[in-house]
């Protein structure tokens, strides 16, 4: 670590960050999160045969036992519905999984930030690129099902690369925020867990928001909806509404914007929480 730390110089030095550009200086740390995370990855399946690869071989069983369930239940034409439960699925797990481990991002580098002087951004990235690289992981499922169905790329999967950029965003400025206020306050992190399962069944990611009819409300005023939009509606040829796009863009500044905030104040308290 100590290593990564003082060979990583991209013009800022790590090391001499404040609360003020802490989640710059984070970001720009590429090298020092991006090795993190992947050690993180290669750690949990050593001496797997197939490795990462596990990540969409669960994906896949998951998708068709689900798919071939639900499909039935809410009378969805199963070659639309599989590729559209799947995309949901892997995105879902990726929110779900910064928000549940991004409450523990502090909590559990506890011995790094109390030892090393690095940004405190650079421990949710860890975790951002390690859950980005598991949504990727998953990516083959679905272009899998697309072709199995007769459904072929189009120009508008030209967006997916902005949406999966924007998503690891999301991730970030969720996992400092929760970082921070679960490094304060314990109480938290269960009090997300179980949200992150309530929001779930709110969430059209498994249904559909035309089943709704006349309370399609209910989809359109969830944030969540609207992320996992700018990635469904370009890779499964849905209707692609800008409004899910202004949504995603809006939520990030907004969602920065809080971690700034949190960040400029209570930067420096978080190792005295620790």
């Amino acid at each position: 670590m100590v290593e990564l730390v003082s060979t990583n110089r991209t013009g800022d030095d790590v090391a001499a960050h404040t609360p003020v550009d802490d989640l710059l200086v984070g970001l720009k740390a590429t090298r020092i999160w991006g090795t993190l995370g992947w050690h993180d990855i290669r750690q949990r399946y050593r001496r797997s045969i197939i490795g990462p690869f596990w990540f969409t071989l669960s994906t896949a069983i998951m998708v068709i036992v689900l798919g071939a369930l639900y499909s039935t239940l809410l009378h969805q034409e199963i070659s639309n519905y599989l590729p559209y439960l799947a995309v949901g699925l892997v995105v879902w797990q990726y929110l779900g999984s910064m928000a549940n481990e991004g409450c523990m991002s502090f909590i559990g580098s506890a011995y790094l930030i109390k030892q090393i002087r690095i940004p405190l951004t650079v421990h949710v990235c860890r975790i951002a690129w390690r859950n980005f690289v598991i949504l990727l992981h998953s990516l083959p499922v679905i272009i899998v099902l697309m072709v199995s169905f007769g459904k072929w790329p189009t120009v508008e999967m030209l967006l997916v690369p902005i949406g999966l950029a924007l998503l690891f965003l999301h991730g970030v400025w969720l996992g400092v925020a929760l970082g921070v206020l679960c490094a304060r306050f314990r109480d938290i992190p269960p009090i997300v867990t179980n949200l992150v399962q309530v929001v779930f069944f709110f969430t059209p990611v498994m249904w559909s928001p035309e089943i709704l009819k006349n309370r399609a409300w209910v989809a359109e005023y969830n944030p969540l909806y609207h992320l996992i939009e700018t990635i469904r509606a370009p890779l499964t040829g849905r209707p692609i509404y800008w409004e899910s796009w202004a949504w995603s863009v809006g939520l990030l500044v907004v969602g920065f914007a809080f971690a700034q905030y949190l960040m400029r104040k209570y930067r420096d308290r978080v190792p005295y929480w620790l």
